[in-house]
């Protein structure tokens, strides 16, 4: 049985739920104390993603063999690609999954990938045979085959649960505060300021204690440091679970923007259609004044700014989806 008072703070807590899809409550779930895990993680994770992606061009020159000019690509292809798919990371969270769901699924990706890098560093067999000559214009044989492929598998997965976490792992946090308290909202964006400070933290820890281990060490240690960053970042989040409360996904802002930019698209082109036919049957002259008077009032209540989109609230689709 539920008191009246547990009845009061599961109404409160609105849509959240617990990590065991129990309503959440206030006083148990949420707060400074479930927020405090989820900056721990943000430590090792900028750590594991920054200590490589800091020192990949010279990686992927000296033992891969790649141009220099192809090195800067590869480089600036994964690092595009991690944070592009945060927008995925973020729409997958807001739409279908949860942020709790997203971060556990991206940061396993991200490990394997992690996993995969490390074995090819330390394994000779997966590498290309070293190049020690000291003529500086002999050309090292480049990576290529299997080899290659078990890169680039490496590097993109990398890429993948990196774009994952970045898209899951801040507003996570956000979600342990209320926002429509004034202390919710302090504690929010205190919040941010302290995640700001805990990446730049393990940023600090990447570029420095970890580039020296890839740079003296070898590379083997190095992605072997990143590993261990995000295995160790899984069970520290897995132990905030309890004190977690978790948002009910949606529907993303994504979905909307695109809604939005089809219907204006779709009415733009129905309403130059309509035009034609009226300006060749004049019996419709009147339905035409009735239009335009609706369509009138609508313009009305919109801003004069990106006008283009005001069509999308002119509603005369007569596909379901451009509906808003």
């Amino acid at each position: 049985m539920i008191g009246p008072d547990e009845e009061c703070q599961i109404s409160k807590s609105g849509r959240y739920v617990s990590w065991r899809n129990k309503p959440a409550m206030e006083g148990q779930h949420g707060g400074t104390r479930a927020a405090s895990f989820v900056l721990a993680v943000e430590v090792l994770e900028n750590l594991a993603y920054l200590a490589n992606a800091s020192n990949l061009v010279l990686y992927l020159s000296k033992f891969m063999h790649f141009s220099p000019l192809r090195c800067s690509n590869i480089v600036s292809n994964f690092m595009g690609t991690a944070f592009l798919l945060a927008l995925l990371g973020g729409f997958l969270a807001d739409a279908f999954f949860t942020t709790y769901s997203i971060y556990l699924i991206s940061a396993t990706i991200e490990l394997m990938g992690l996993v995969i890098l490390t074995l090819q560093a330390h394994t000779g067999s997966l590498k290309p045979e070293s190049c020690l000559s000291s003529n500086r214009n002999y050309k090292c044989a480049e990576v290529e085959g299997g080899k290659e492929v078990v890169l680039f598998i490496g590097l993109y997965l990398v890429a993948l649960g990196v774009g994952g976490i970045k898209g899951s792992l801040p507003p996570h946090g956000a979600e342990q505060f209320d926002e429509e308290t004034s202390q919710g909202r302090k504690q929010r964006s205190s919040f941010f300021n302290y995640y700001v400070f805990c990446l730049a933290c393990g940023a600090l820890i990447a570029v420095t204690f970890a580039v020296w281990i890839e740079d003296n060490k070898g590379w083997q240690w190095g992605f072997g440091i990143s590993t261990m960053a995000i295995l160790i970042s899984i069970p520290i989040f897995l132990l905030g679970s309890t004190f977690y409360r978790i948002k009910h996904p949606t529907g993303s802002p994504i979905t909307t923007i695109c809604k939005v930019l089809a219907a204006a698209i779709f009415n733009t082109f129905s309403s130059n259609a309509r035009t034609a036919v009226v300006s060749r049957n004049p019996s419709s002259t009147s339905n035409s004044m009735r239009n335009k008077e609706e369509d009138s009032k609508v313009e009305n209540n919109v801003t004069e700014e990106l006008s283009f989109l005001n069509r999308a609230l002119v509603n005369k689709s007569t596909f379901p989806t451009f509906k808003l």
